[in-house]
C-alpha cells in the first residue's frame, strides 16, 4: 500500500478551510496533478453519496479517478474512494486502481491544523507499470504541492472578500508615492540625476547599498527587500518551468502580444513615445526593448524572486525608473538631461491623471501575465490548470514588487482576463503614438534577422501577430500593414530552422517562426548587449534548453 500524509497549519477557520478544500473546483488550481473536475455542482462542498470524475496527469500516467463522497462530517472530516483509469495505452498498464483520500481538520475560530492521507495498493503489474510511469514519486510531490499551495491561497488576505474596482477611473491618479519620495531625495533641486543614475545601475548589479543613502530611499530598498509574504513558492517554482519549457514562445509572446496590447492604451503609449523622441540615441527603442527581454529573463528565472535573485533586483530598477518619469514629468526642472522634456508645456495634461498610473501599472502587468497565457493557447501550448495559475501569480508577485496594490491584482487566471478585457474596452483605442510604436517593433525584429531570411522576416511576424492579436489590435499598432505570409517566407523559416531532437520538432509554421525570432534574440544578447548595469547574462540553463534551436549563419 502505497500512503502520502501531508499536513499543514492554515490561519483560517475549520469551517472555512473544510468548505474550500471540499469544493472540486479549486483542485484544479491547487493541484498540479487535476486537469479537470466532471461534476454537476463543482463550485460547492461535497455531499455524502455524490459522484464525480477528476481528470488528471501524473508524470507518465494520465487518465482519471472517478470519486465517490463516503463521509462527511463538517468541519472535522470527509472521506472519498475512488478507481482510476488510464486514457492512453501506456497508462493503462497500471489497470483500474483503488484509491482513498481523507481529509482531517482540527481547530478554532482562527486557526486550522489539516491533515491529507491519500493511498493506494501497490502490486502486481500495476506496480511495475507505476514504476516505469515514475507514478508514486510524482504523486507524492503533487500532493506536497497541493497542500502548499491550499494554505498559500487560504491565507492570503487579498484573494478573499471585496475589494476596489480595478478598472475604476480614479487609479488613473493613483502613482507610487513610496517611489517617488525616493528618486525624488536623490534629485538635486535643478535636475541633476547623477546620482540617481550610478545608484540604478550599482542597485541591478547587486552592489552593495551605499551607507549615507538618504531615508527615503532606505525606506524603499527595506520595503522591496523581499518578496510579499503571500507568495506562494511552488507557485513560483511551477512558473518558472513553464518559462524554461515554453520561454521560447513566451518571449515571441512578449514582443508580438504583450508589448502591442500595452500601446494601444493612449496614455501608455504616448509617454513611451515622448521618451523615444527625447532621447537623442537612435537604439533606444532597441534598447528599451531589450530591457524589457531581460527583465522577463530576470523575473521568470528559477529563483529569480528571491531576496537575491535578479528579478527583484530588475523590479526595483524599474519601479524607480517609472518614478523617475514621473518626476520630470511633474517638475520643469533646468538640466540637460533628456527627460526634462517631458515638463514642456503641453507634453503632459496632469489633470487626466499621473503618469504610469496604479490603472495602466496593472494593464500593463496583465500584458506579462494574461496575454502570454492566451498565446500559450493560441499557440497549442497545453499548460495544465496549476501552470495557468502559476504564471498570473508569479506575475502578481512582480506586480506587488512594482508598487501595484496587491488588492487590485487578479485572483486567478480567470479574473485577470475579466480585469484585462475591462480595461481595454474602457480606456484603449488608436493613437498616432501606437503606430510608432508598433513600427519599432517591426524594425526590432527583422533586425535580428540573417540576410538569407531578412526579406520574408516581416512576412514571419505577420503570420505571427495573426495567432496572438486581433485584427483590431493589429490595426491600432499598425502591424495591419506587414506583408501576407507566403510559401517563400514558410521555406525560409525551415531554411534557417534546423531543429534537433527539440519539443518544437512537430509545431506548425507559426511557432517555429517564433522559435528562430527567439533563437536569433539570444546569438544577439549573448554575445553584444551590454550597458552600464552590465551583460545582459542569459542563464546557462535556459541557454542550453533553448539551444536545441540552431540557425545557419548568413
Amino acid at each position: 500500500m502505497h500512503r502520502k500524509v501531508t499536513v499543514a497549519t492554515i490561519a483560517r477557520p475549520a469551517g472555512e478551510v473544510f468548505d474550500w478544500v471540499t469544493t472540486p473546483g479549486h483542485w484544479p488550481r491547487v493541484s498540479p496533478a487535476t486537469l479537470g473536475i466532471e461534476a454537476a455542482e463543482p463550485w460547492r462542498p461535497l455531499r455524502a453519496g455524490e459522484r464525480f470524475r477528476e481528470r488528471a496527469h501524473i508524470h507518465r500516467w494520465r487518465g482519471h479517478f472517478d470519486w465517490s463522497v463516503e463521509v462527511v462530517e463538517r468541519p472535522y472530516r470527509c472521506v472519498l474512494s475512488a478507481v482510476s483509469a488510464g486514457d492512453t495505452v501506456m497508462s493503462r498498464l497500471a489497470g483500474h486502481i483503488a484509491a482513498r483520500m481523507e481529509y482531517t481538520l482540527a481547530g478554532d475560530d482562527s486557526t486550522t491544523r489539516i491533515t491529507r492521507e491519500i493511498s493506494y495498493p501497490v502490486e502486481g503489474l500495476a506496480a511495475l507499470a507505476g514504476d516505469v510511469l515514475g507514478f508514486g514519486r510524482a504523486f507524492d510531490r503533487a500532493c506536497d504541492v497541493t497542500l502548499e499551495t491550499i494554505a498559500s491561497i487560504l491565507e492570503n488576505p487579498y484573494l478573499h472578500g471585496p475589494r476596489p474596482d480595478p478598472t475604476a477611473e480614479s487609479l488613473l491618479h493613483e502613482a507610487d508615492p513610496l517611489a517617488d519620495a525616493a528618486v525624488a531625495c536623490l534629485v538635486s533641486p535643478s535636475g541633476e540625476c547623477g546620482a540617481l543614475e550610478t545608484f540604478l545601475a550599482g542597485l541591478y548589479r547587486g552592489d552593495p547599498a551605499p551607507g549615507d543613502l538618504p531615508a527615503p530611499m532606505r525606506r524603499f530598498l527595506e520595503a522591496t527587500s523581499a518578496r510579499p509574504a503571500w507568495a506562494c513558492e511552488p507557485r513560483l517554482a511551477a512558473a518558472s518551468e513553464v518559462f524554461l519549457e515554453w520561454g521560447v514562445l513566451s518571449v515571441a509572446a512578449h514582443i508580438c502580444a504583450s508589448l502591442p496590447e500595452t500601446y494601444q492604451m493612449p496614455r501608455t503609449a504616448k509617454l513611451l513615445d515622448l521618451t523615444r523622441q527625447l532621447d537623442a540615441d537612435p537604439t533606444h527603442v532597441d534598447r528599451r526593448l531589450w530591457f524589457t527581454v531581460r527583465m522577463c529573463f530576470d523575473v521568470l528565472a528559477e529563483h529569480g524572486l528571491d531576496a537575491s535573485g535578479r528579478g527583484r533586483l530588475s523590479l526595483q530598477r524599474l519601479r524607480l525608473l517609472h518614478a523617475m518619469v514621473r518626476l520630470f514629468v511633474q517638475r520643469r526642472l533646468e538640466t540637460p538631461h533628456r527627460l526634462a522634456g517631458l515638463a514642456s508645456t503641453g507634453l503632459w495634461d496632469m489633470e487626466n491623471g499621473q503618469p504610469i498610473s496604479q490603472l495602466e501599472l496593472l494593464h500593463t502587468l496583465l500584458t506579462f501575465s494574461h496575454v502570454v497565457v492566451r498565446s500559450f493557447d493560441r499557440f497549442g501550448c497545453e499548460l495544465t490548470p496549476y501552470q495557468r495559475e502559476a504564471y498570473i501569480h508569479i506575475w502578481n508577485v512582480a506586480g506587488a514588487l512594482l508598487g501595484i496594490r496587491p488588492e487590485l491584482l487578479p485572483r486567478d487566471a480567470e479574473d485577470a482576463a475579466r480585469i484585462f478585457d475591462g480595461i481595454k474596452s474602457r480606456y484603449g483605442g488608436a493613437t498616432p503614438e501606437a503606430v510608432r510604436l508598433g513600427r519599432g517593433l517591426i524594425e526590432f525584429w527583422t533586425g535580428l534577422f540573417p540576410a538569407v531570411a531578412r526579406d520574408a522576416a516581416s512576412e514571419l511576424m505577420q503570420f505571427v501577430v495573426a495567432e496572438l492579436l486581433s485584427p483590431e489590435t493589429a490595426k491600432i499598432n499598425g502591424l495591419d500593414q506587414l506583408p501576407a505570409f507566403s510559401p517563400a517566407a514558410a521555406k525560409a523559416v525551415r531554411s534557417c530552422l534546423a531543429l534537433r531532437d527539440h519539443m518544437l520538432i512537430d509545431l506548425p509554421v507559426a511557432q517555429q517562426a517564433a522559435a528562430l525570432f527567439v533563437s536569433l534574440l539570444m546569438r544577439k544578447a549573448s554575445s553584444s548587449y551590454e550597458d552600464d548595469s552590465g551583460i545582459f547574462d542569459i542563464p546557462d540553463e535556459l541557454y542550453t534548453r533553448w539551444m536545441g534551436i540552431t540557425t545557419i549563419s548568413s
